[in-house]
């Protein structure tokens, strides 16, 4: 269960940057996200974080 807490950290720092980089029209070119895949890739990462920060409180037991 650790690790799950700890790859719950970690995520953010990863999938935040991804979305920002994928979805920069100067640093990607022609290859960048289309607006669809933007506001989708937004969504997904704030389900994802937010699921991440139930788990972390779940885990600490702040939440039952």
């Amino acid at each position: 269960m650790a690790s799950q807490v700890f790859l719950s950290i970690a995520l953010p720092f990863a999938i935040i940057p991804l979305v920002m980089f994928t979805s920069n029209k100067k640093l990607m070119g022609e290859f960048a996200n289309h607006t669809w895949v933007k506001y989708a890739a937004w969504f997904a990462t704030i389900v994802l974080v937010t699921l991440n920060i139930y788990l972390i409180l779940q885990t600490v037991g702040l939440l039952k």
